[in-house]
């Protein structure tokens, strides 16, 4: 048996050095810790001994390397059953099962299917109607030896901070501080400044500081239509610049100014892999709920790898500065791997 975990611990061990190694990282001693609890973590389930905790809720600043740890341990883990699911979509489908009148502990039921891992990217929370199913959800996930991880920029603590809902979140806390190890990743690298040519798709597409038509052009992009055009998702209707093709394209002012939501974003994503957002102003010159929205859409376009143009008259440092909201650090992170066209 203590072969057997020693052998699983240098197959994790080696296929994370294998991935540093292409590119191009070297593992810091929090990354190497964080390793080697994910391995013991695991053990239970591959050797059917009992469980200590249930889970890991691995959180800290942009790039610090917790979705790359995460997600190699979910591709390694040798369980057939296994779900890895960003934050956002797992809710979309509760809630659409919730509403076609499922009971509550059936939609969780229906959404963890059979798996033994679930892995969770991107762990923050804003509504207060996701936050009441936390609770449920985690009761079922720990009662069934689910093995969850997740990864967040923010401590369990700072999860639904705003205070007209906070105290409602408190039980939900304190049930992942019981049931899950808690672990930080306070390197100081941000390795997403090192290895741009990970992002996929998303940073195929650029942020276009004040450039010319000419410009434009040459990459490919939609010239703004004579009149709004209105598209239709779910039960509302928002307004695009020109005819929804090769591009899906917004306005700043009727995608984040509007009253829109991360469904619509994720709904729109499945059909449109191509977005161009224009005349995004300095973020600190909108509300916090313009200033949210505008992160939601970055973090689903992101995690979805849709190619994402953005048109701007200031830096990125400039339309992100004086931004009091936590979250704007990953979306700052994020937007840091587009090309930068100026004119």
């Amino acid at each position: 048996m203590i072969e057997a975990r020693q052998q699983r611990r240098s197959a994790f061990h080696q296929a994370m050095q294998q991935q540093a190694t292409e590119k191009n990282l070297v593992l810091d001693e929090q990354q190497r810790q964080l390793i080697a609890r994910l391995d013991a973590l695991i053990a239970p389930l591959l050797t059917c001994a009992p469980q200590v905790h249930h889970g890991i809720y691995i959180w800290g600043e942009p790039g610090r390397g917790k979705s790359f740890i995460a997600d190699a341990f979910f591709h390694w883990a040798p369980l057939a059953q296994k779900k890895r699911v960003h934050f956002h979509l797992f809710f979309r489908e509760l809630h659409q099962i919730i509403a076609r009148g499922s009971s509550v502990k059936a939609a969780i039921d229906a959404c963890i299917g059979g798996c033994q891992l679930l892995c969770f990217d991107e762990f923050h929370l804003h509504d207060i109607g996701d936050a009441m199913l936390i609770k449920p959800l985690l009761e079922q996930l720990f009662q069934r030896g689910v093995l969850l991880v997740v990864t967040s920029n923010h401590p369990p603590e700072n999860l639904l901070a705003n205070p007209l809902y906070h105290q409602r979140f408190v039980s939900s806390i304190a049930l992942i501080r019981a049931q899950m190890e808690v672990i930080a990743l306070t390197g100081e690298q941000d390795y997403r400044t090192l290895t741009h040519d990970a992002q996929g798709a998303f940073s195929l597409g650029g942020l276009l500081i004040s450039v010319s038509q000419t410009q434009r052009q040459r990459l490919g992009l939609p010239e703004v239509g004579q009149r709004p055009l209105p598209l239709q998702v779910g039960y509302r209707t928002l307004e695009t610049l020109s005819p929804a093709g090769a591009f899906l394209h917004f306005s700043f002012s009727a995608l984040c100014e509007a009253p829109t939501a991360v469904m619509d974003y994720l709904s729109l994503c499945e059909r449109y892999p191509q977005w161009l957002i224009e005349d995004v102003p300095p973020l600190s010159r909108v509300s916090p709920a313009v200033q949210q929205r505008f992160i939601n859409v970055v973090d689903v376009l992101y995690d979805r790898q849709c190619r994402l143009f953005l048109t701007t008259d200031c830096s990125l440092s400039m339309l992100t500065q004086d931004v009091e909201l936590d979250d704007i650090q990953r979306t700052q992170s994020r937007l840091n791997v587009l090309p930068v066209y100026s004119g």
